[in-house]
């Protein structure tokens, strides 16, 4: 019995070892079959599957959120994270609709739900309009509309943020009354509130002059509507807070047109002494700083009373201007 065993390290015998080959070519042969008959069936359905393709396309946009208390609600107190990852499902779907030449019916609904979630967070404000607008088929009337909603409540919960009520003015007193309203009312009510908007955005842009530059483009609206003391009053106080002296120097070219004489001489002097007091007490401070610290004031000059009344002794700006127009 032992001698019929192979010697160790020796090969199966030649009777195993055909068993093996034919096994192999065998198998090599099923696989080849299957391979074959794999190919030919994706052959068979891939052209009529890219017909289909081809011929069907999205028409429609299915909502699945819930309402926007309740999306709140879901994020379980990751609200910023939420909000975050739904508008970067906005920006990539709105450029896939835009490629697919199709309206993105969700926008406003997930605009609503990220402004729920972070109220304070200000890319979906400063491009609402933008996205809501700049689509591929006609906007309707609703959507503009929503648009102005969308960004007013934008300057509700960033109410010193210049930059988005900047954006605003230009959407509600130049954008939209251009190329989405057809009312003629609707559109001189649009422009005078956006005219409101802009010198608001003027004021808040005091320290950015690009800002102050776009939103001058609110005076010109308001003096076309009749609104003169409106617009004095827009030129006034981008004045007084503005440190561009190109910009400085174009107010006031406006304002010695819109206002007379005697009532133009009254406000230099008056900016004039402004700044004398301005350079002379803290010139290193920003002009709005300055505001906001009030006018320089001697105590032991100004106590007892006997100069109550003089300018020097003002504590509030209002009061000293004031005081300069009545020493005259």
């Amino acid at each position: 019995m032992m001698g019929d065993l192979p010697a160790p390290g020796a090969g199966p015998p030649p009777a195993a070892r055909s068993l093996l080959a034919r096994l192999a070519g065998a198998r090599e042969a099923l696989v080849a079959v299957a391979l074959s008959a794999a190919a030919v069936a994706i052959g068979s359905v891939r052209a009529p599957a890219a017909d289909l393709e081809r011929r069907v396309a999205e028409t429609s946009d299915v909502y699945v959120l819930p309402p926007t208390d309740e999306v709140v609600a879901l994020s379980l107190g990751y609200r910023s994270a939420l909000a975050d990852l739904l508008w970067s499902h906005v920006l990539v779907s709105q450029g896939m609709h835009t490629m697919e030449r199709r309206r993105y019916e969700n926008l406003t609904l997930l605009l609503d739900a990220i402004n729920a979630l972070d109220p304070t967070f200000r890319d979906p404000y400063l491009f609402a309009d933008a996205l809501i607008t700049f689509q591929t088929s006609e906007t309707p009337h609703r959507e503009v509309v929503k648009a102005r909603e969308i960004m007013e409540r934008g300057v509700q919960n960033r109410p010193l943020d210049g930059e988005i009520w900047l954006a605003l003015g230009q959407f509600v007193g130049f954008i939209a009354p251009a190329a989405y309203l057809t009312d003629p009312e609707e559109k001189a009510q649009w422009r005078l509130d956006g005219a409101r908007m802009l010198a608001r955005a003027a004021e808040l842009g005091g320290g950015d002059a690009n800002i102050s530059w776009q939103a001058l483009g609110g005076a010109g609206i308001l003096g076309r509507a009749g609104e003169r003391e409106a617009q004095i009053r827009f030129l006034q106080r981008t004045l007084a807070v503005t440190d561009d002296e190109e910009l400085k120097q174009k107010i006031r070219a406006q304002l010695d047109k819109l206002l007379d004489a005697r009532d133009a001489e009254k406000y230099r002097r008056r900016l004039d002494g402004f700044r004398d007091l301005w350079r002379r007490d803290l010139p290193f401070v920003s002009n709005t700083a300055i505001l906001v610290l009030g006018p320089p004031r001697d105590p032991a000059y100004c106590a007892g009373g006997a100069h109550a009344d003089e300018p020097r002794c003002a504590t509030t700006w209002r009061a000293w201007a004031e005081r300069v127009e009545g020493e005259r």
